[in-house]
């Protein structure tokens, strides 16, 4: 129990806060069967009262994070579609259940950190510095009354989901089960243009202006690793054996932050864009009076995720980069543009499925590994069938060709096999360094009156908006085209789907041994 306890860190730029949770406290409690005293009765209440009146503040503010879904009627927890999945699948008293709700203790610990340090420096300036450690034995005292008693248990256990990004009254009012097949028509001909594109050689992909590339510099080198383990090959095997050694009670794999650097620059792919203007040069995100992309500092941005597949739970890389816009005057075009690519690893070590989407959660595409092959029981009607322009090559690193102005992926190669059929390829230069952050970064920038999140309500970046939204309401998503934070993907516009749904790839593939 006490590797779970430390394993339960949150780092907000550089300021590290240790939530911590005194399971072994909880599980005698539960099995004595202790009652609250009336010194316990008074401190709860006294608890309830204070996430009360500051979550009061955080919405009058609008500073909430929607990184993670609250859960009602619990306020010191926050949970994610792949916490929620597990909800019916756990015992009480079993490890399980103790990490389940220790996860989802440390989510709303870090969203409440964020907020917090979001808030404007006038709100709570007298308590801004306590009030975290306030809430957070909060939490442990809540936790501790709460959930000694089975009918809390059972209620949690119902209520901890994460509410679906689709809006089904816009959907009705919109006459869905008749404009549907109207988009559709539209997707399957995006479809076909970029199976196309794929089917192109390579060489003879159109390059308007000037292709130049990136790549994250490693940060596992400067990382406080062995010396002689940096010479030795960050293989399949050993990454297997991590992912193993490393899971917690629900099977969720948690490498340690060293590991985690040599998976991340391991599968690092190198961005080959078609540089026009300064819309298609990847940047750093800022705030200076809203959000800007500054390209003098080429940054990718690291999230980790899981995804759930048969028995399994599978570890997934993210690597996201922003562009200025998307230039043009077309329905499509605004402020921001971006891309999610997406490395999913099996247990054996081996990446056997990528994806992509733009960061609004748009042109989902995938990119089988041997691994796996598309299901044949996919529905067929109101069903969005997923893209899939080309297989993944086996080799790394991975080179991702990017178009100019729309962003578009145009080819998945490795730099080794392809690169020798173009002489323009051959004329790239070595690739400029990118520097690597943390994705969360973006949900508390710094900004001239403190600190701002680059998301708002409902996760959506605001001045991202498209003019599309006013034509594709119907399909119920929310601001269609607008850039939004990770974990608020809706990534169909027939049918629902979410780029962090749990069972995503298992719904729509299959192993092929």
């Amino acid at each position: 129990m006490d590797s779970f306890n430390n394993s339960i860190r949150i780092t907000l730029t550089g300021t590290e806060i240790t939530l911590v949770f005194s399971m072994l406290f909880l599980t005698g409690c539960i099995a004595m069967g202790t009652r609250s005293t009336a010194q316990e009765d008074i401190a709860a209440a006294s608890c309830r009262a204070l996430y009360q009146e500051v979550d009061a503040v955080i919405d009058t503010a609008d500073v909430r994070d929607h990184g993670s879904s609250l859960v009602h009627g619990f306020p010191y927890f926050r949970t994610t579609r792949l916490l929620a999945s597990f909800n019916h699948e756990l015992n009480d008293e079993s490890p399980q259940w103790l990490a389940w709700i220790g996860h989802m203790a440390d989510l709303d610990a870090q969203a409440r950190a964020l907020e917090l340090r979001n808030l404007p420096p006038s709100v709570l300036v007298q308590r801004k510095d306590t009030l975290l450690n306030e809430l957070n034995r909060c939490r442990d005292l809540l936790i501790t009354i709460d959930l000694v008693k089975p009918e809390h248990r059972a209620r949690l256990r119902d209520i901890a989901h994460v509410p679906d990004d689709y809006v089904s009254w816009w959907q009705a009012l919109g006459l869905y089960p008749l404009t549907a097949p109207i988009v559709a028509a539209g997707i399957s001909a995006w479809h076909s243009k970029t199976r196309d594109i794929f089917a192109t050689p390579l060489a003879l992909l159109p390059v308007t202006g000037k292709l130049v590339r990136w790549k994250p510099l490693p940060t596992a080198i400067t990382a406080a690793t062995d010396a002689s383990s940096l010479n030795n090959p960050f293989n399949a095997q050993e990454i297997s054996r991590v992912l193993y050694r490393s899971r917690d009670p629900l099977g969720i794999p948690l490498p340690t932050s060293v590991e985690l650097d040599k998976l991340f620059d391991k599968y690092a792919p190198v961005w080959e864009v078609d540089i026009v203007d300064e819309n298609d040069l990847i940047g750093l995100i800022r705030w200076e009076n809203g959000p800007t992309v500054d390209t003098a500092h080429p940054t990718i941005y690291r999230k980790l995720s899981h995804t759930r597949f048969g028995n399994q739970v599978l570890l997934q890389l993210n690597y996201i980069v922003w562009f200025r816009a998307r230039p043009g005057s077309d329905i499509y075009a605004g402020q921001l543009d971006g891309i999610n690519w997406r490395v999913t690893l099996g247990p054996n070590g081996e990446p056997w499925l990528y994806d992509a989407i733009h960061n609004c959660g748009c042109y989902h595409e995938f990119f089988p590994s041997h691994q796996l092959r598309l299901r044949k029981d996919l529905p067929s009607s109101y069903f969005e069938s997923p893209l899939l322009p080309q297989s993944a090559p086996e080799q790394q690193p991975l080179v991702l060709r990017i178009a100019h102005h729309t962003h578009f992926i145009q080819r998945i190669y490795h730099d080794n096999v392809e690169s020798d059929q173009s002489s323009a390829i051959q004329a790239i230069q070595a690739s400029h360094p990118m520097l690597s952050e943390d994705y969360d970064v973006l949900r508390s920038l710094p900004s001239s009156e403190g600190y701002r999140s680059l998301f708002g309500k409902y996760g959506l970046v605001a001045g991202t908006e498209r003019f599309e939204r006013f034509l594709l309401w119907p399909m119920g998503i929310r601001s269609p085209g607008a850039m939004r934070q990770w974990g608020r993907h809706s990534t169909a516009f027939n049918g629902r789907r979410h780029f962090d749904d749990a069972f995503l790839i298992e719904s729509l593939f299959e192993r092929t041994q």
